[in-house]
């Protein structure tokens, strides 16, 4: 990377410097190619807000698809990859599940799971906490007009001190707004969905040192077809709003007109598509991120061009 644009990425107006233990920055979604001595990594705040947003989409599909956890988007040997081969049904044998693959309380129209043993392949990972799946239809099916609200609280911990909380509860951003509710899911046609994500949070602490704090909701309804898990879902609409609470900024990611976000069936990211972006707070005007690969976007603002690698998989 040359001089001139590691300046760009770490400058006040791009990015937000946080120090994070090197395999805790896999869990909190830093990505930063710079390494110290002592092996402190850089986060960029930029790319935090894209990954958070492609993951979140990804876990409400996921989970009503019952796919797999995380999908590889690095070779094994990248040293920020989250549980990059695990499988379904090693994730069912460690107590891994998907809570789509639990029983229906046809009382209630609810399927649940709780994680109290879970561990995430061989690296040490581990996952704690449920997830709840209520649908509108008491059998737990999902028609034509029927859908499936989606609430959580799981913490992912690393052998280093570092973990991820992803949950649905209310809480404050940045400015004070009050963001919560999960997810819902709803089928609008024999294969399309809308997705809104009423209110979401993925908070990364190293031991017990907050670095990281993202919300998310949709402003317009996310429009998927073709297929609910990664294997040609396209997703033709809609926008994702972004608060990154530590950097004090907003972000508005909407999909641009003629150019949807496309998913394979090996990587949990979009491998094409574009989403425009306008920012507002400590980061402000527009921009637009184009996928180009799994795990690989181009950032395009204020002039410039730089890329994105994106690592981690809810």
């Amino acid at each position: 990377m040359g001089k001139s644009s590691k300046t760009k990425r770490i400058s006040r107006e791009t990015a937000l410097s946080i120090s994070v233990i090197a395999m805790a920055a896999a869990l909190v979604g830093c990505r930063g190619e710079q390494e110290s001595s002592d092996g402190v990594y850089v986060s960029d705040s930029q790319t935090d807000v894209v990954e958070s947003a492609v993951t979140m989409i990804q876990g409400q599909a996921d989970d009503a698809a019952g796919s797999t956890f995380a999908m590889q988007t690095k070779s094994p040997t990248w040293k920020y990859a989250v549980a990059e081969s695990l499988l379904f049904d090693r994730a069912s044998a460690n107590n891994c599940g998907r809570a789509v693959a639990q029983a229906c309380n046809t009382s209630t129209g609810v399927r649940e799971i709780t994680y109290t043993n879970c561990v995430i392949a061989a690296r040490g990972f581990t996952l704690t906490g449920s997830v709840n799946l209520e649908f509108s239809n008491n059998n737990c099916t999902l028609g034509i007009g029927e859908n499936v609200v989606r609430t959580y609280d799981h913490t992912i911990s690393g052998p280093r001190g570092g973990s991820i909380r992803t949950t649905s509860e209310t809480r404050s951003e940045y400015d004070g707004t009050q963001v919560g509710g999960g997810g819902k899911l709803t089928r609008v046609g024999a294969a399309s969905w809308d997705i809104e994500l009423l209110g979401k949070h993925k908070i990364g602490t190293v031991r017990n040192r907050t670095v990281f704090d993202v919300s998310a909701r949709t402003t317009t309804p996310l429009a998927v077809s073709v297929a609910l898990d990664r294997n040609g879902r396209t997703v033709s609409s809609g926008a994702v709003e972004i608060s990154h609470n530590l950097a004090k900024f907003k972000a508005t990611l909407e999909v641009a007109p003629g150019q949807p976000l496309v998913w394979s069936s090996s990587c949990c990211h979009p491998v094409s598509g574009r989403l425009n972006a306008t920012y507002q707070g400590s980061i402000s005007g527009s921009g637009s991120v184009t996928f180009n690969g799994c795990g690989s976007a181009e950032l395009s603002k204020d002039g410039s061009t730089r890329t994105l690698s994106l690592g981690y998989c809810e």
